[in-house]
């Protein structure tokens, strides 16, 4: 066990020539990749110039000792340098002509064993690292290779390189094998870390994004533009309530201890119940229900999740002068989607029932729920509301009429829909 993990160490520490810290996840693939190519290449060309040196092919022997010779050279310049792009085309030469120079000095594709498919590690590995605009150029030349190599069959040498039927037979099982199982082997080691990077995005992506948002956005990327669809959903509001005072009389790093445990303890119950934290805004929790992820009864939902949070909060909190969210909570038509600029935007729900939500919230105190009238109606006959009368909303004209949410009657639960589509 200790050897196998040293083993890994020292393939690890290998893979690690030429490291910088400021390379991209990206650039480091592809390092890995030229690397691994070697590391792999170099132990079978040695062998295989044994090989041939046995089988008295002594001029042909030096092909792939000259091959594992310039990698080795080429690496060790590479961990000096940091030049990738210089490294890369190095071993991109070396793969395509050392193996036809060697399938020439063995007397063309019978007497080589076909030793030619190692070129093939041209194009794929140029395909791999640059793509395919880079790789045309090496598959065409490879091409032309094979071609020269039919229509001039005179140029191929003659004894003492040749070699007997028995030893070709078996090169060329080996040729065959080796090439199938190196290209397998680097594929392999690049989808592996490729799909490696993938999910570390997708974590990324989950970590600043709800879940709903970043599914939706990540089965269906025309969904990454500006703009948005109208529907009916509840928005809600949470700001945490003697925060400041609180911050003043702390150090910064208890601060931000004490927000992310409210947050941790408030974030699960919205989701919950189906809702969609869009926004932390200081001390304030932005959520929506109904998009993109739909639900019938968001109103209730979001009515819920909002008792949950304080229940947690007062769980949690050390003394009553600890801080405690306001909530305040409204129902009616949003824009939902994508809003900034074309660099950078946020998911968001614009419109006057976002902006009543925000009003409603800065009314409730520490502790309260306040919800709205198109959310007072929707859950009247389930839930305990007092009215608080129409109160002035700053921005408006016309007092709106606001109701704190004392608790809720036992109602059962309303299914979620199987296929409604999300909103972005």
């Amino acid at each position: 066990m200790g050897a196998s993990k040293e083993h890994v160490t020292v393939l690890g520490r290998m893979l690690q020539v030429g490291a910088d810290r400021a390379d991209d996840e990206e650039t480091v693939l592809r390092k890995v990749l030229v690397l691994l190519g070697a590391l792999l290449i170099v132990p079978l060309a040695l062998l295989w110039g044994v090989g041939y040196w046995f089988a008295g092919a002594h001029l042909a022997a030096t092909i792939p000792w000259v091959y594992a010779a310039v990698s080795i050279t080429s690496i060790a310049a590479f961990a000096r340098h940091h030049s990738f792009r210089w490294l890369a085309n190095s071993q991109l030469v070396l793969y395509l002509i050392l193996p036809f120079a060697l399938m020439w000095i063995l007397g063309g594709f019978k007497g080589g064993s076909v030793v030619c498919l190692w070129a093939l590690f041209a194009p794929l590995a140029a395909l791999l690292l640059f793509g395919p605009g880079v790789a045309a150029p090496w598959l065409v030349v490879f091409l032309a290779l094979v071609a020269a190599s039919v229509a001039a069959p005179d140029v191929w040498s003659r004894p003492p390189n040749a070699v007997s039927s028995g030893f070709v037979d078996s090169f060329f099982v080996l040729n065959v094998g080796g090439v199938t199982t190196v290209a397998f082997a680097l594929l392999s080691g690049f989808k592996g870390r490729r799909e490696g990077l993938l999910a570390s995005a997708r974590g990324l992506v989950h970590r600043y994004l709800s879940a709903d948002v970043a599914a939706t956005l990540l089965a269906d990327p025309s969904r990454l533009q500006l703009g948005g669809e109208l529907c009916e959903a509840t928005v809600f509001f949470a700001d945490l309530r003697g925060f400041t005072s609180f911050s003043e009389s702390v150090r910064p790093d208890v601060a931000v201890g004490l927000l992310n445990q409210y947050f941790t303890l408030a974030v699960p119950a919205i989701v919950a119940e189906g809702g969609t934290p869009i926004g932390f805004a200081g001390d304030e929790i932005m959520a929506i229900f109904n998009a993109p992820k739909r639900c019938q009864d968001h109103a209730m939902r979001a009515a819920r999740a909002a008792l949950e949070v304080q229940a947690r909060i007062e769980q949690t909190a050390d003394s009553i002068a600890a801080p405690r969210f306001g909530i305040g909570i409204n129902t009616g038509l949003v824009l939902v989607g994508n809003v900034g600029s074309r660099d950078f935007w946020s998911f968001t729900a614009i419109g006057d029932t976002t902006n009543l939500a925000a009003r409603l919230q800065a009314l409730a105190r520490p502790g309260d729920v306040v919800v709205g009238p198109e959310t007072a109606r929707a859950i009247a006959g389930s839930a305990r509301l007092s009215p608080l009368g129409p109160v002035p909303i700053r921005g408006r004209s016309e007092p709106a009429e606001a109701f704190r949410l004392d608790g809720l009657l036992a109602v059962p639960r309303v299914p979620d829909p199987q296929s409604r589509p999300g909103l972005v």
